[in-house]
């Protein structure tokens, strides 16, 4: 796949002269081009998928480069900012418009320029992983929450029903349609609170406990059933 490079430089020799540094760099760049910030932004908006690399010169015919690096298309780019001037406020003010880095144009002819165009990607790419990260572990720490709240609702009701049926069977003296109906009560209790037990695993919760016990106790845990009697 090649590594998509967008220059937005209206200098022409400048721009011929930067083509030929990245063509030197790497031979699967696929290179577009724009003059000022119109065509870059209507380039970006028509554009099927992002670029890595973009090099934005600072001032255009219709406005500062760095500008356009709000778009919405770039928030994955690596952009260099470059530029003529040598006004000390243009670096900063491209580096807090989000530029991953500033370079005189004179710069593009050094050795460390092109070690630097593969740094500048790496850790636009790296940051994009973190940003996915946190969003992963946001959501999954949303869903625990939820789950929480699940087996919350449905244990302590579950432990009310399950508790009833446990005493009702302990009376004994049940015909035989009230015990076959107990046993589904607490068979189909049981399937409940494994359900929520895999659920719980899946998400990885931390066992919710009080005084060093079990918080929602569910009636047929071993810990729960009272020991029989020896005879």
């Amino acid at each position: 796949m090649p590594l998509r490079v967008l220059i937005v430089e209206d200098d022409k020799h400048f721009r011929r002269l930067l083509e030929l540094r990245l063509k030197h760099w790497r031979t699967d760049l696929e290179i577009s081009a724009a003059e000022t910030l119109e065509e870059a932004r209507k380039l970006l908006d028509s554009s099927s998928g992002n670029f890595a690399l973009v090099v934005l010169d600072q001032h255009l015919p219709d406005g500062i480069g760095h500008t356009l690096i709000s778009h919405s298309r770039l928030e994955e780019s690596a952009v260099l900012a470059v530029s003529a001037d040598n006004s000390p406020d243009l670096p900063a003010n491209s580096l807090k418009a989000g530029a991953g880095h500033f370079l005189a144009k004179q710069q593009i002819s050094e050795p460390l320029f092109l070690p630097l165009l593969s740094a500048l990607i790496e850790r636009k790419s790296l940051e994009a992983e973190l940003i996915k990260t946190r969003i992963q572990q946001s959501r999954m720490e949303t869903i625990r929450t939820l789950i929480r709240t699940l087996r919350h609702e449905i244990n302590n009701p579950l432990g009310a029903v399950l508790g009833g049926a446990f005493l009702l069977r302990a009376e004994g003296r049940l015909e035989a349609e009230q015990a076959q109906a107990i046993r589904l009560i607490e068979e189909s209790g049981m399937r409940i609170k494994r359900v929520m037990e895999q659920l719980s695993d899946a998400a990885q919760l931390e066992e919710v406990t009080k005084a060093h016990e079990q918080l929602f106790q569910i009636p047929g845990d071993p810990v729960w059933e009272p020991k029989k009697k020896e005879e």
